[in-house]
């Protein structure tokens, strides 16, 4: 019996370090000089301390003052917050923090958000991406670019200005060899195995997209239906011109802070809610070029942060779509480039209340589905709190 002892607790140790493993997501926001990157961030943390505020579900809990679940105050939130809103506004290059993402019942930490957030587009600051998104971190990432309300008319520059700056990341992660000897020119490496993987993986979401019709159902709140329902068994449409002409792999979010100073635009500038709506045209038709979702806040509406938190949580932990083409070559591609090495940890486990699954649906075909539902729909309508999610418009 005393032999077994050992063995036992070596079980009860190991089952007990895996069941608190979380994946780690990793958010890249990107944006110019006072343009409110910041104050996204902290607002983000804001969101993360009450998962069960917003996203559709039950907005009483906004008026606790005490204990919300999990054993954190809104004093010791707010304390929190204000400590990484003072360090990310030192004269970093690129600063990180980080926040736990917690279930919708606010229990458990099901991921952590690692956030990096690059001061300029300086080629000097450039430089440090290949901290943030490599062959191994990319599949988990994510990018934020953040526009500002007050400057409309420099929306379009600013924003392309910025791409340029995800896309040469992108190629900074397609020349990462993961350590490898890479044979002849242009040849497979680790990195560009893992951009190619998550660029087939971005196209298959925004051809698979579906806005859900019911708010308080769960079986499509994740915004992705099987393909064998958009037009035969495992048939997928081509994706409309104009759409995802510019690929780069990952979820991409632009944000336009400050839509309370739309008001002013109209008192002080002349706007009319013509040219409101032909920015947001504008916006939508270049957003649509990447794939990118877009999304108005202001800090005169929190509510607006908390779909942004949602939506970013959402988009990093639905579970990686299934790709037959890959799956076929994948002996070739792992002997070229090592995709076996790469970790893809988007995939790992998310804990007992969040986990990401694939599921067979008609025809052996495989659906998505998530752990962490979405259930904000968009809205075109109400100037200042615009959300287009990627997909709605293509």
């Amino acid at each position: 019996m005393t032999e077994d002892k050992p063995n036992l607790w070596e079980t009860a140790l190991k089952e007990a370090g895996q069941s608190k493993t979380v994946a780690t997501k990793h958010v890249l926001v990107l944006g110019d000089s006072n343009s409110g990157k910041t104050g996204v961030v902290s607002q983000l943390f804001n969101a993360s301390f009450h998962p069960q505020v917003g996203n559709g579900l039950n907005a009483a809990v906004q008026q606790s003052t005490g204990l919300s679940g999990g054993g954190l105050t809104v004093e010791s939130s707010v304390a929190e917050v204000d400590s990484v809103v003072t360090l990310s506004k030192h004269d970093l290059a690129l600063s990180y923090s980080y926040m736990d993402v917690r279930d919708e019942d606010n229990e458990e930490t099901v991921a952590r958000l690692g956030i990096y957030q690059l001061a300029s587009d300086r080629v000097s600051d450039r430089e440090l991406l290949k901290f943030v998104l490599d062959a191994r971190t990319f599949a988990s990432s994510a990018a934020i670019i953040v526009l500002d309300w007050s400057k409309p008319w420099r929306f379009v520059k600013t924003l392309l200005r910025w791409v340029n700056v995800l896309s040469g990341a992108v190629d900074m992660v397609c020349n990462d060899t993961g350590g490898r000897e890479v044979k002849g020119s242009g040849g497979w490496t680790l990195g560009k195995a893992a951009v190619d993987e998550s660029r087939e993986r971005l196209e298959r979401f925004l051809q698979e997209y579906s806005e859900t019709t019911d708010a308080h159902s769960a079986a499509d709140a994740s915004g992705i239906v099987a393909a064998t329902s958009k037009g035969g068994a495992g048939v997928l449409l081509p994706l409309g011109p104009g759409v995802l002409e510019t690929n780069f792999g990952i979820p991409l979010i632009v944000v336009c802070t400050k839509s309370d100073t739309m008001e002013l635009m109209e008192r002080e500038r002349g706007f009319k809610e013509e040219d409101f709506d032909y920015i947001q045209q504008v916006l939508r038709a270049v957003c649509l070029q990447f794939g990118a979702a877009l999304i108005y806040t202001s800090t005169h509406n929190p509510a607006t942060f908390s779909t942004l938190y949602h939506y970013l949580v959402h988009r990093l932990l639905t579970a990686p779509v299934t790709l037959p083409a890959l799956a076929a070559d994948n002996g070739e591609m792992a002997d070229a480039g090592g995709l076996d090495d790469v970790d893809m940890e988007s995939s790992g486990a998310l804990g007992n209340r969040a986990r990401s699954a694939s599921t067979s649906g008609p025809g052996g075909n495989a659906q998505s589905t998530t752990s962490y539902p979405f259930r904000v729909r968009a809205n075109v309508v109400d100037r200042d709190v615009v959300f287009v999610p990627a997909g709605w418009d293509s």
